[in-house]
């Protein structure tokens, strides 16, 4: 199917750094992420702040913050501009609506052979460059780039092949992922991750874009009581995080 990766500034997709907190002292900040706390991909990102905390020897403390913490998910980059938020780490196709570009850097479906060709592109390609053109004017700048393994999408019916898509009602997030689906013939419906469980249980979709296995296995994806046992058909796009 697609081949491509999870991309996840850092950790997510890009780790956006608001460029009005700095001070000379002491460094207190608050990212939000595009996680629920109970994700493993959430705890990465916790973990992630702990070592710059004492690498920094107590300097800089980052409090990392679960999704719709302080501002819904398309909101944290003007949050950063404003400086509700000092930083996050999520994926810049929810900004897509403020410019398309947003959505073709933050979810590059099928663009890259593995996660490698992702982040060669973004350090020596010009991908880094690129991001801070769009992020700067929110006075905000990309630290770095960092990827997750390949997606997966749980699903209540067979999927073997593109084809099979055809008719399947599957969650999808919106910008570039969820017109992808469109255009293959499925029909995509925007929820939440937290009703993905819910809504393949009682057939309000058939499948879900969702996120990696070990996110799905925490949500319980990998059993039942799902209308049947879910067949899981991988397929991999970039999605970057802001931090």
């Amino acid at each position: 199917m697609l081949k491509s990766k999870y991309s996840l500034l850092l950790t997510g997709s890009a780790l956006l750094l608001g460029l009005s907190t700095a001070q000379a002292a002491e460094y207190e900040w608050k990212f939000q992420a595009s996680e629920t706390s109970g994700e493993p991909s959430f705890k990465i990102k916790q973990e992630w702040a702990e070592k710059i905390t004492a690498m920094t020897d107590g300097r800089v403390e980052i409090e990392v913050m679960p999704i719709n913490s302080v501002v819904g998910p398309t909101e944290t980059l003007t949050a950063v501009s404003s400086g509700i938020l000092q930083g996050h780490m999520t994926d810049p196709s929810y900004f897509s609506g403020q410019d398309p570009a947003f959505g073709m850097l933050g979810n590059l479906v099928g663009a890259w052979q593995n996660p490698y060709d992702f982040l060669e592109y973004m350090k020596y390609g010009g991908g880094e460059e690129l991001y801070n053109e769009l992020v700067e004017p929110y006075g905000a700048h990309l630290i770095s780039a960092a990827t997750f393994p390949l997606e997966s999408v749980p699903s209540t019916v067979p999927i073997e092949s593109i084809a099979d898509f055809e008719g399947l009602k599957i969650r999808a997030p919106q910008g570039m992922v969820y017109n992808i689906f469109e255009r293959i013939g499925a029909t995509p419906v925007n929820l939440p991750g937290s009703e993905v469980y819910t809504g393949l249980e009682k057939g309000v979709i058939d499948a879900a874009d969702s996120t990696v296995l070990s996110n799905n296995d925490a949500m319980g994806l990998h059993a039942r009581p799902l209308p049947a046992l879910p067949r899981l058909s991988l397929h991999a796009h970039d999605r970057r995080i802001d931090q």
